[in-house]
């Protein structure tokens, strides 16, 4: 059994229609859309009408809640904030007909190649959509949020950094970002899971697509909030990247980066603004404190430049992790 898990879609339309040619190419039993589908893109009702057309199943995630209106949070709830605005428009240009079928998606989804060897599949974590496992959450964090998961593979996103780790006998593993990865690398991710007589064996897959089409249509289809959704694709990472890049690495079995010599350019720029002042990063907390500085952010003018494409496509060469391996550093 093959299993195709994409998440954190966006409306990125550029994006999802290079994961799916990809996902093709590798003929996968099943596809699933682990949420996040819609909004943030200039494409929403055409990005998930090609989700619904191509998976064989679509989950729920806390921005399809937020546009279904089953509940709302952080500055969606306020009356005058470019996001209140966004999620308006993105339930325009949905309609009716999808925003009901969007209500209805479900949580999580599994499968089971073999009796008590599930793949379970979910959007944020197995308890709620808005709690990201993050790669430098201590053990027993992650052991609380996965505590009544009864399977031995877990896919989500919501953290838009892809990564893999072992709970115990669980392998889990962050396949998102399919549409605004944050974790350095422009190109698109999605999880690959194959059923061997060893386990689950996950492969995360990276394609490239062309980057301005998707940052010229938020400019050009007047998508509220257009130039921080651009900065914030192109920036592609979060303020705390070092403490999250470090974690993940470690946990998918990968050496530990290598600082650059005297005098050698940074691979990654510097972040456009620091965040908010008085707040000290803790395990889980770099997300928050990243949206936190959006604020900020949206005050300011700037530019932001978005390449033809990105250089390369294909896998991410990090290898495999299959069931029966230990992670370096665990």
């Amino acid at each position: 059994m093959r299993v195709a898990v994409l998440a954190d879609i966006h409306g990125n339309l550029a994006a999802a229609e290079a994961v799916m040619e990809d996902i093709e190419r590798q003929a996968p039993d099943f596809v699933v859309a682990a949420g996040d589908l819609a909004m943030r893109g200039s494409h929403p009702a055409e990005t998930f009408d090609l989700l619904a057309d191509r998976c064989d199943a679509m989950l729920m995630g806390n921005t399809d809640a937020y546009l279904a209106d089953l509940y709302l949070a952080g500055a969606y709830r306020e009356t005058e904030h470019w996001k209140t605005e966004l999620l308006m428009w993105t339930r325009q240009q949905l309609g009716p007909a999808r925003l009901a079928q969007m209500a209805q998606l479900a949580f999580s989804t599994r499968y089971s190649p073999r009796k008590g060897q599930d793949l379970f599949v979910c959007h944020a974590n197995p308890k709620n959509l808005e709690e990201s496992i993050e790669p430098t959450l201590d053990e027993s964090t992650v052991r609380r949020l996965l505590q009544n998961v009864d399977a031995t593979a877990m896919a989500f996103g919501h953290l838009h950094f892809p990564y893999r780790r072992r709970v115990g006998r669980l392998v889990i593993a962050d396949v998102a970002s399919a549409g605004i990865p944050r974790d350095g690398d422009l190109r698109p991710a999605w999880g690959l899971f194959t059923w061997t007589p060893r386990g689950w064996r996950v492969q995360i897959r990276r394609v490239r697509y062309a980057v301005r089409k998707a940052t010229q249509s938020l400019t050009a289809r007047k998508v509220p909030g257009a130039p921080l959704l651009i900065h914030k694709m192109i920036e592609c990472r979060y303020r705390h990247h070092a403490l999250l890049a470090e974690a993940a690495r470690r946990h998918s079995g990968l050496p530990p980066y290598l600082k650059p010599p005297p005098g050698a350019p940074r691979t990654l720029p510097p972040p456009m603004l620091p965040p908010p002042p008085g707040l000290v990063p803790a395990p889980g907390q770099s997300t928050q404190l990243d949206e936190a500085a959006d604020d900020l952010l949206s005050q300011g003018s700037f530019e932001t430049h978005a390449p033809e494409e990105t250089e390369a496509d294909g896998d991410d060469g990090c290898g495999e992790l299959p069931e029966g391996s230990a992670a370096q550093g665990e």
